[in-house]
């Protein structure tokens, strides 16, 4: 029963499966949404679809996930003892052992799916790439500086991590659909809005020693880049969804920029916790609105 609280209380606090289970889904079937589409354009049925690759594709996104959550507790250990020595690693709940054991279990999976349902090659530039990541470029104290230049670093992960997961579908998309980097564009743009999104605090959340974006940029100007990214978001899946039921979106879209003003008028706690929930639910609207495409 320890063993199993121990691990409950760590997922609830640094790693939460309910809600990155939601988020990694909703980019999965995204991801089989355009991609099933754009490979049966002229002779689209949905017969031709076949559901059951949605679940390996979720599996090996969703230990991504998990891996770089267990590489973000390595980096920042020393940070979060002095900082936030509350977390799980530094107040002993789990060790890093532990947690390089499951990164390793985590690998050796990613690698079995891939070999069974498409091929390892799209893989290895993800995880190329997420280990240039994790050791801050080479150039970790220039990083440390321009925070916004290590998010727009960071964020590429996603896209590769997207053409991972077109693998499974069919890589000659890459190749016989240029619509496709739209869509992969737009997995960026909403990697940029979940970090964002997840530092913005108002005034009397902010901590010592915590890089938010609030923090760093001010309230103003932090939600102001929330909003410009929301509108490019927004165009993106016009782009995508063009002539077909747009509606919804539009009407989401402008219940966002609401609470976003909002939030900058009032800088409260409660707006700061709406903005960044509307933002989440906001690029997971986006992500399933993709299912309007195989409608």
């Amino acid at each position: 029963m320890k063993f199993i609280k121990k691990w409950y209380t760590y997922q609830k606090e640094r790693f939460p499966i309910l809600i990155y289970g939601t988020y990694m889904l909703t980019v999965v079937l995204a991801v089989f949404f355009v991609t099933n589409y754009l490979k049966y354009q002229n002779d689209f049925s949905k017969d031709k679809l076949e559901w059951i690759i949605i679940v390996p594709m979720f599996a090996v996104s969703f230990l991504q996930f998990l891996m770089i959550r267990i590489v973000d507790e390595f980096k920042d250990y020393e940070e979060d003892c002095k900082y936030r020595p509350y977390r799980p690693v530094p107040r002993g709940l789990v060790s890093l052992k532990e947690l390089g054991v499951i990164f390793v279990i985590c690998a050796i999976i990613q690698v079995v799916v891939s070999c069974v349902y498409t091929n390892c090659i799209p893989l290895i530039p993800v995880w190329i790439f997420f280990f240039i990541m994790s050791k801050g470029y080479f150039m970790k104290r220039f990083i440390d500086k321009h925070l916004l230049f290590e998010v727009a670093l960071d964020e590429i992960l996603m896209p590769l991590l997207a053409v991972y997961l077109i693998g499974f579908v069919d890589i000659n998309i890459l190749v016989n659909s240029p619509l496709i980097y739209v869509f992969l564009f737009l997995t960026y743009i909403i990697a940029w809005i979940v970090e964002i999104a997840r530092k913005i605090r108002c005034k009397e959340d902010e901590e010592k020693g915590v890089r938010t974006y609030t923090a760093v940029l001010g309230i103003k100007k932090a939600t102001s880049l929330l909003w410009f990214l929301e509108t490019i978001l927004f165009v993106l899946q016009m782009v995508l969804l063009w002539s077909k039921n747009i509606y919804l979106p539009i009407i989401v879209f402008v219940l966002i920029g609401i609470i976003n003003v909002l939030f900058m008028v009032k800088q409260n706690k409660k707006m700061a916790k709406l903005t960044e929930l509307s933002a989440n639910i906001y690029i997971m609207i986006v992500y399933l609105s993709m299912a309007i495409l195989i409608i």
